[in-house]
């Protein structure tokens, strides 16, 4: 309080307020899930890719000309399998890093975040579909390969191929549902990224 005689006691005192301190709330909410989850995101992201890069190299050096290979469902399917790693792996790295960015409230996080999702919401709708289809044409192979090892092993056992059949099916409808999922979670993340409201709790 003000000992200074001249001073109007009824004066209103005008306290600055948090922004213009500098100091911003803490992030809540989506906002703080969409982070973390991004650095989730990432960190298995660069796991399977690196996992992914194993399984081709084991499956090429070890399977000989009879076994079936995935990688050659239709030609350029190697190609396109080793970009579609190549494009994940960036976006993992980029995923992690805009997610320890965004928890730290940088506004240069906020918007890697917004544009990495902008990216896969469209990204994910071309890997489920590429998914799908290698899947879908690998049906008849897998289950011609494995009714051939299993009457080698066992001539008198029962045909499983329907059932083989059913379990791909039902893995290319989990991959649809999941592919949805994420191009959803996208897509509304990079429109709750897009808004004046949100980049403001970032500096």
């Amino acid at each position: 309080m003000s000992m200074d005689p001249t001073t109007n006691p009824c004066t209103p005192v005008y306290m600055p307020n948090a922004s213009s301190l500098g100091d911003k709330r803490p992030l809540r909410g989506f906002l703080k899930v969409v982070c973390i989850f991004f650095i989730i995101l990432g960190s298995l992201g660069v796991l399977f890719t690196i996992q992914g890069v194993l399984g081709m190299l084991i499956v090429g050096l070890m399977s000989d000309e009879k076994q079936f290979n995935p990688m050659k469902i239709f030609p350029g399917a190697m190609a396109v399998a080793v970009l579609v790693m190549t494009i994940n792996f960036a976006v993992s790295v980029l995923e992690i890093v805009g997610g320890i960015w965004g928890l730290q409230q940088k506004l240069k996080g906020a918007r890697l975040i917004r544009n990495v999702a902008g990216f896969m919401a469209i990204f994910k709708i071309a890997e489920t579909a590429y998914g799908c289809v290698v899947n879908y044409l690998s049906i008849g192979p897998v289950m011609e390969q494995t009714t051939k090892q299993m009457q080698e092993q066992q001539p008198n056992g029962p045909d499983l191929g329907f059932v083989i059949q059913i379990a791909m099916v039902v893995s290319i409808g989990l991959a649809v549902v999941f592919g949805l999922v994420m191009f959803f979670f996208y897509l509304f993340t990079f429109l709750r990224f897009s808004k004046q409201e949100t980049l403001s709790q970032f500096s």
